[in-house]
């Protein structure tokens, strides 16, 4: 009979574990992990800060008393060992206490150390301490006791010690965690190295770290608010910076003191924020919503704080602070078997880090709860404020270098995409599509900040104009006036690149046109030493008369910017049915190999520096794109040191009646100043909108005849188009009300494009509610009837004040 053999395996007759023990064994087992790691380092960090003691210092005894206050009566003289811990001792942990050392000093200090000092690793903010009944240093404030251990260093001259025994006295005041480590006496030299590490290790370290959390914190809540999407990235930034300024203002003794019932209502209810803004958090990142826990964080959110400000009041907020703690730490069990997983969304490694930070965080808090009610030495600092921001920060990396790869996903397929559709020759088309929208969305994101730059820094030099920092302000707004410069010019670039400024064909009057440019930059030229002449013509174009007078504008700037010596000529010479207008300087030239490059963005011929008084190299690129979308040609002639002949070409206006405009003298400086001054509107662009027939031409005739250049819109949808393809403007004059809106409407409207562009309101209404919402809107308004010299005035006070 053949007998059958069978093969014991032991793990056959163990029963699976569940998926709740397999999560409970888990959790023990990164607790068990950061409790080694922080283990580990609570072990190292004393060989970091010697003690150190002067050789001729030996202390022979120490001795306590709690000194009487309102809440508590004094106790008498008692024998201690420092470091001293309050609450092991069966003492309470706030009040005040006098420590009485006495040490022997076996020889004389030599001459040449006459500074000594006194070390105390761990010593209550609010303190006093005599030296042979000598008061030596004070720190106490009025408010209740609040003091918290600090590092400190106190210098004193060695005057005041005595050969033989000598007598130190430290008074110090704490709201909880009372306590003070062992002084040291020695010389500054000797002091000083530790004192400095274990400031730097308790104090400097953590407040630093802290800091820049905030500062990564409020970066991902920006990102948040564009992306309502990344809704884990926002949670995390608000509880970052929750955290971070909760840790901030422990180290921060100097500071508005609030009282210490507010004071410890303030951090348990930033404690429990924090709890519940880390549970939220993990259940967005980890994808899962578990209903009961969401209300049980609403509940805790809601009644901690609440339930503590009764307890304050009732003077038991230490015992509410003890007993909240430890259920907010439980509260942290649900967020940590949540964060485990992780490894289904992330890779291994990230997973692991947020985990094990997690489990740190757990551990420190576990720590600082012992801490507070007096079970840990005071020689021990808080953990949290060093482990929190550096595990929340480890999160905000991992999901930021998530945000990145999915930024860089959706790039990839859209370069795949377009490759698919695209020929190699659209390639490069899109590309500069791309760059343009760039330019148009960080340009247009910009204008409202730098705007607000730009009024506060005013304000600032108004208030400083007596200071000596009054050259620093002024050095600040010449830095903000190039920013603004930068944004303009990359807003017309982006405008024009995404084709969203149409133009509209008009006759145009050159030789009124070339006035206006001639009076605008004629300033800048006598400023150089320059002569600027346009020469009278009577041709008449067929163009965009905004587009063409901003091209003849840039080149003439231009000219002018890169002359030295002698002048700019402008004037207009007739090829064939097109008129050419040309613009001659005397200046370096631009050699062959240059004279393309040139029109691209950003490009600027000897300035390697980027000194932006010579310009951003955006005109000549504007110029370009300009011309372009009139249908018009750029002509360049240069010759290397004797200058440069820029020419547009631009069609003869001869299927329309024109005005043909009388021939004139030669524009010279001096006909440009006595026009601006019976002009005072000369070389201003401004919007009129108003629907009546009447009024309308009538205001436009005499801001015509005040030098001004008007555009005219009858409506809201005609303002939009104007605004679409103005790029330069001073200011907008609009009725109040308008047939699809009204003057607030278009304001606002206006200022999206034109963030600092001044306006007049006129009207004829006299309720009660236009009236108040026209108060409101920050314009001069004119009621109607009202006298030229009313609007002139208005108009003036608006273009010299900006808004």
């Amino acid at each position: 009979m053949r007998s059958a053999s069978v093969v014991l395996n032991p793990a056959a007759n163990r029963p699976a574990r569940s998926p709740a023990q397999r999560l409970l064994i888990a959790l023990l087992g990164w607790i068990a992990v950061a409790m080694a790691i922080t283990f580990v380092v609570w072990l190292v960090s004393p060989w970091l800060i010697p003690p150190t003691n002067n050789n001729a210092v030996v202390f022979t005894g120490h001795r306590f008393r709690m000194l009487p206050s309102a809440s508590q009566a004094g106790t008498n003289w008692q024998d201690v060992s420092l470091p001293d811990t309050w609450a092991a001792r069966g003492l309470p942990s706030k009040g005040v206490a006098l420590y009485e050392s006495t040490f022997m000093l076996e020889q004389p200090p030599a001459q040449q150390q006459r500074t000594w000092a006194i070390r105390v690793d761990r010593l209550s903010f609010q303190h006093r301490i005599w030296l042979n009944g000598q008061l030596i240093h004070a720190q106490l404030l009025d408010a209740d006791p609040l003091g918290r251990p600090m590092a400190y260093l106190v210098q004193f001259p060695t005057s005041l010690m005595q050969p033989g025994i000598n007598q130190l006295q430290i008074e110090v005041q704490h709201a909880s965690m009372g306590g003070m480590s062992a002084p040291m006496i020695g010389t500054t030299d000797e002091l000083q190295p530790g004192h400095t590490m274990q400031a730097f290790l308790t104090q400097t370290l953590p407040l630093a770290i802290n800091i820049v959390a905030t500062a990564f914190a409020l970066f991902l809540i920006m990102i948040w608010r564009q992306r309502r999407s990344e809704l884990d990235m926002g949670l995390l930034g608000l509880l970052c910076v929750v955290v971070s300024v909760r840790n901030c203002s422990y180290y921060i003794v100097d500071g508005p003191t609030l009282s210490q019932a507010m004071t410890g209502w303030l951090y348990l209810t930033a404690q429990t924020t924090a709890t519940v803004l880390l549970g939220a958090f993990a259940m967005a990142i980890a994808g899962k919503r578990w209903p009961w826990f969401a209300k049980v964080l609403w509940a805790v959110q809601i009644s901690f704080p609440l339930l503590a400000g009764l307890a304050a009041q009732q003077g038991l907020l230490e015992a509410a602070r003890a007993a909240t703690y430890p259920m907010l730490l439980v509260l942290m069990l649900p967020t940590l078997a949540l964060l485990l997983r992780l490894h289904k969304r992330f890779s291994r490694m990230a997973a692991i880090g947020m985990i094990l930070g997690i489990a740190v965080s757990l551990v420190a808090g576990v720590h600082d709860y012992l801490r507070l009610i007096g079970m840990v030495s005071v020689m021990h600092t808080y953990w949290l404020p060093m482990a929190t921001p550096i595990t929340l920060a480890s999160y905000g990396l991992v999901l930021m270098n998530r945000f990145v790869e999915a930024g860089k996903t959706a790039e990839q397929l859209n370069i795949e995409l377009e490759a698919k559709v695209q020929e190699r020759t659209q390639a490069l088309s899109a590309a500069n599509a791309a760059k343009g929208h760039f330019l148009a969305a960080a340009s247009h994101d910009l204008r409202q900040p730098v705007a607000a730059i730009g009024l506060l820094s005013g304000l600032l030099r108004d208030r400083l104009r007596d200071s000596p920092l009054h050259a620093m302000t002024l050095r600040l707004m010449d830095a903000v006036h190039a920013m603004e410069n930068l944004l303009n010019g990359l807003l017309d670039l982006s405008r024009l690149e995404a084709g969203a400024v149409k133009p509209h064909w008009q006759v145009v009057d050159l030789h009124a046109m070339l006035a206006r440019v001639s009076a605008h930059e004629q300033e800048a030229a006598l400023g150089k030493g320059l002569h600027l002449r346009v020469h009278p013509t009577k041709a008449m174009a067929y163009s965009d008369p905004i587009l063409l007078e901003q091209i003849v504008r840039n080149l003439v700037g231009n000219a002018l910017r890169y002359t030295q010596q002698g002048g700019v000529l402008v004037g207009v010479r007739r090829r064939g049915q097109h008129l050419l207008i040309q613009v001659w300087d005397s200046g370096q030239g631009i050699a062959p190999q240059d004279q393309q490059r040139i029109f691209e963005d950003f490009v600027q011929l000897g300035n390697p520096e980027r000194n932006q008084a010579k310009g951003l190299g955006l005109g000549l690129a504007i110029v370009q794109r300009a011309a372009r979308l009139l249908d018009s040609r750029i002509q360049l002639q240069s010759r290397v040191g004797r200058g440069s002949c820029f020419s547009i070409e631009v069609p003869i206006a001869r299927h329309k009646l024109v005005d043909q405009a009388s021939a004139s003298a030669t524009v010279s400086p001096q006909q440009t100043q006595h026009d601006a001054a019976n002009k005072p509107l000369r070389d201003r662009h401004i919007i009129l909108l108003d629907d009546d027939a009447v009024l309308r031409p009538a205001l436009s005739e005499q801001l015509r005849a005040w030098g001004a250049h008007v555009s005219q819109a009858g409506s809201l949808e005609d303002l939009d188009e104007l605004l679409q393809r103005v790029m330069q403007v001073d200011l907008l004059l609009t009725d109040h009300r308008l047939p699809d809106g009204s003057g607030l409407q278009a304001i606002q409207m206006a200022r999206q494009l034109h963030a600092s562009l001044g306006a007049v309101v006129i009207t004829g209404d006299t309720g009660s509610v236009p009236l108040q919402a026209l108060q409101d809107c920050q314009a001069p308004v004119l009621h109607k009837p009202f006298p030229a010299e009313a609007l002139l005035h208005a108009v003036q006070e608006q273009l010299k004040s900006p808004t």
